[in-house]
């Protein structure tokens, strides 16, 4: 079973001392953040990719831009905002570890400072999302890689030993066995919670890359060479990610804020077990996430049975069972007029009421609350996606 496959594979002392430090980290969390929902209220979030923040920062406009979204925000009734701070190895946000992204270094003042000022007058909690291991996609070639940038510094910097830091398929990648590189992500973490009063620190899905043994060969060479019993690949690769998210958990926990972190896997267990080597469950039992916002973008009547909404929620539902964590479900607007075969009669051809009914699907579960992918698709002009706006309104009583 899935649900056994953490704690059957991986040593009983590693599954100790991640609990450990979570129960340390709880006993440690004090005061409170700008923003305090209701017990029990719904939570509604949207995301905002890098890509709609760079179309945000355009033409200096910024200000403006962030108004007209808070107002969309309010419109729908949104509580959380994930806001992606930190996509590619770069930030929003002056940093000591990380190159500013050029978009906002064109401004003269903090753009991630004046966002969250900004949005707790409005009362909506903002997430700090970040990547943790992507760098960049499309292309291997380091070198137009900011000279700021972490990677780059790697791979310059005449010493062999450390290279790798960095890794490469299809793009280039931080490599999740080395622990400088979790010291540089862990590092941020701390430093973003320090300087910015974030509501929560979030993770999506991107992992591990491939299953592909040569990602990673040489560290994991090094690796069974001292090692007494080494794990396989595969294990191995999951205590990896497992570490990360058990120290961003303790960082966030060691804050000194009542803060949230938040990660949002893949709709399937099974996938995110085995090819993007993410143990959510292992998360889940071990209490290393406060919210699980899985990502189920699926209609009703997708043509595979096992993706199906319904079946999804059921799965998900299971998951969380008898765990501290917070179930909240991610749905897709983004998929809203969609070509795709296996998707259009749903989300092209058919009512225009889906968003509505999965919200509607989503209040019979045990779930707390649902997050849209992403901000522009939501808050689009195009038809079908203002007439599907206008039935969650109907459904949420807002205006």
């Amino acid at each position: 079973m899935i649900q056994d496959g953490f704690f059957r594979k991986i040593p009983y002392s590693m599954i100790f001392c991640i609990c450990v430090l979570c129960l340390l980290s709880g006993c440690q969390t004090k005061g409170h953040t700008a923003q305090t929902v209701a017990k029990d209220a719904e939570i509604r979030g949207v995301w905002v990719s890098y890509s709609e923040v760079k179309t945000l920062l355009k033409d200096g406009e910024w200000k403006k831009n962030c108004s007209a979204l808070f107002e969309n925000c309010n419109s729908l009734g949104i509580t959380d905002i994930f806001l992606h701070v930190r996509a590619f190895c770069d930030a929003i946000y002056p940093s000591r570890y990380y190159p500013l992204t050029p978009e906002a270094a064109v401004y003269d003042y903090d753009v991630l400072d004046y966002f969250l000022t900004q949005a707790h007058e409005e009362h909506l909690r903002v997430h700090g999302w970040l990547n943790p291991y992507r760098v960049r996609l499309g292309t291997t070639d380091w070198r137009q890689l900011p000279a700021e940038s972490p990677a780059r510094k790697w791979l310059s910097d005449d010493d062999p030993a450390n290279d790798d830091a960095v890794c490469f398929w299809e793009g280039i990648y931080l490599n999740p066995a080395v622990d400088s590189v979790r010291q540089l992500i862990l590092n941020g973490v701390r430093e973003l919670l320090k300087n910015y009063p974030l509501d929560g620190i979030h993770v999506d899905d991107y992992f591990y890359p491939t299953t592909d043994a040569t990602f990673d060969e040489i560290s994991y060479q090094r690796y069974c060479g001292e090692s007494n019993q080494p794990l396989s690949l595969e294990d191995w690769r999951r205590a990896n990610v497992n570490a990360l998210i058990s120290g961003c958990y303790t960082a966030v926990k060691f804050s000194g804020k009542d803060l949230i972190f938040s990660v949002s896997p893949a709709a399937d267990l099974e996938n995110n077990l085995t090819d993007l080597y993410a143990d959510v469950i292992a998360w889940c039992q071990s209490g290393c996430v406060d919210w699980m916002i899985p990502q189920l973008y699926f209609g009703f009547d997708y043509p595979m049975e096992k993706f199906r909404f319904d079946n999804l929620l059921k799965m998900w539902q299971e998951a969380v069972k008898d765990t501290p964590v917070t179930l909240l479900i991610g749905l897709a607007p983004y998929k809203i007029g969609t070509t795709a075969a296996a998707d259009r009669d749903e989300w092209t051809a058919g009512s225009s009421d889906l968003l509505a009914r999965q919200i509607t699907a989503v209040r019979q579960t045990t779930a707390k609350g649902y997050l849209f992918f992403s901000y522009a698709s939501l808050f689009s002009g195009q038809e079908r996606n203002a007439a599907e706006r206008e039935e969650i309104k109907n459904l949420l009583g807002v205006s």
